[in-house]
């Protein structure tokens, strides 16, 4: 089944490129899923889940990110930053494309799905647009790390004062990736942190959309958010009937090899939301829905979204 594209313009002049597989016309609509992916990567990648979620009555919906994909005017600016706050914008960003879903489906259920950074971004957008949607699905989720997390915040404060927000820094560049790495050495790639799926690895270090090389601001803008949004506050401002499902690998760096999504979880049962699910793969990494067992991912993402969806 195919897709098509469009893209839309931000208050601030932005275009913003973004995808719509839409819903298997012989099955009942069951909602929209609106995809919020990582940082370095784009929409694109998310097409064979949303292949799966179409066919099942589900239209889907999922943008580049500003600095990312095909929402650049150029390659040479994938990753290239300089406004005031990048999750404050991106947050935005998302609203209005929730927005034209809700155009083009008055009415309809609205699940929110993110990824990594986007599960970040997910979790902002929940506390502030939380009324508009209907379930939220958070993949490879982080809790704040302290250590890594602090150091970053220090080191971007410091480089980012000598040499300006918009600019490059190899050292928080090696920071924030290099650091997840080294945790399945000796390394075959430098990317063997995201999943035990050798050819899902190579195919993404040869994704012609992939950047490790961002502004300053960006890396700056996301470990301050991490913070913030760590805080038991955000946790309560979370509506508290929106059902959540949360997982990843219990070898996932960036969750803290499921300690961190372990953190998440209980602040969002201390938060007293309703309907919370988490799932924790044995041996999965960071993308599990490109892992070796990503058939069994889908499928228990399916579950869940179908039986949170009524039709």
């Amino acid at each position: 089944m195919s897709y098509i594209t469009d893209t839309y313009n931000t208050k601030d002049g932005e275009s913003i490129f973004y995808y719509k597989w839409s819903a298997n016309a012989d099955t009942s609509f069951k909602g929209a899923v609106q995809i919020s992916h990582g940082v370095g990567e784009h929409a694109g990648r998310y097409q064979p889940i949303a292949k799966i979620l179409q066919k099942q009555g589900y239209e889907v919906y999922a943008n580049d990110h500003r600095a990312h994909g095909q929402s650049v005017k150029s390659k040479e600016l994938l990753g290239f930053y300089n406004g005031k706050n990048y999750f404050d914008d991106v947050v935005e960003d998302m609203r209005q494309l929730t927005t034209i879903i809700k155009t083009e489906h008055p009415n309809k259920k609205i699940i929110l799905f993110g990824h990594s950074m986007g599960s970040l971004l997910s979790r902002v957008y929940v506390t502030k647009y939380g009324n508009d949607l209907d379930a939220l699905i958070l993949s490879g989720t982080a809790g704040f790390m302290k250590g890594l997390g602090t150091v970053g915040i220090m080191s971007a404060n410091m480089v980012s004062a000598f040499k300006g927000r918009a600019n490059q820094s190899k050292m928080l560049k090696s920071l924030f990736f290099g650091e997840f790495n080294k945790k399945f050495k000796p390394n075959r790639t430098k990317l063997d942190w995201i999943s035990r799926d050798e050819k899902q690895v190579d195919l993404f270090e040869a994704d012609p959309y992939r950047t490790e090389d961002f502004s300053l601001s960006v890396f700056l803008d996301i470990i301050k958010a991490g913070k913030q949004l760590n805080k038991q506050v955000t946790f309560n401002a979370t509506p508290k009937n929106l059902p959540i499902y949360i997982f990843s690998g219990n070898k996932d760096p960036v969750g803290e090899m499921g300690k961190g999504l372990k953190r998440v979880h209980n602040q969002y049962k201390k938060a007293g939301i309703n309907d919370l699910t988490m799932r924790i793969y044995e041996g999965g990494r960071h993308e599990m829905l490109n892992e070796t067992n990503k058939e069994e991912v889908e499928q228990d993402i399916l579950y869940w979204l179908n039986q949170k969806i009524e039709v």
